[in-house]
């Protein structure tokens, strides 16, 4: 089993992709898996590091605000 975990935002739960990647075996949950959709990008992130997960988004501009924020608290 892959050291790598990764939460899928709302973002970015192309269902192929998540499928590939567990196949392959990465451990991958989703926002929509768990029920978390609607959550703020902040949230998002917070839960993700807090549950040991890797934040994947596709919203790259406000993920770069987001991960600079993040960083420097």
């Amino acid at each position: 089993m892959s050291r790598i975990r990764l939460y899928m935002d709302e973002d970015s739960t192309a269902r192929s992709l998540v499928l590939a990647l567990q196949n392959r075996g990465v451990d991958v949950i989703t926002s929509l898996n768990l029920n978390r959709l609607g959550y703020t990008d902040e949230e998002q992130l917070t839960w993700a590091t807090e549950q040991g997960f890797v934040l994947y988004s596709s919203n790259i501009r406000d993920f770069y605000r987001l991960h600079t924020d993040f960083l420097t608290k």
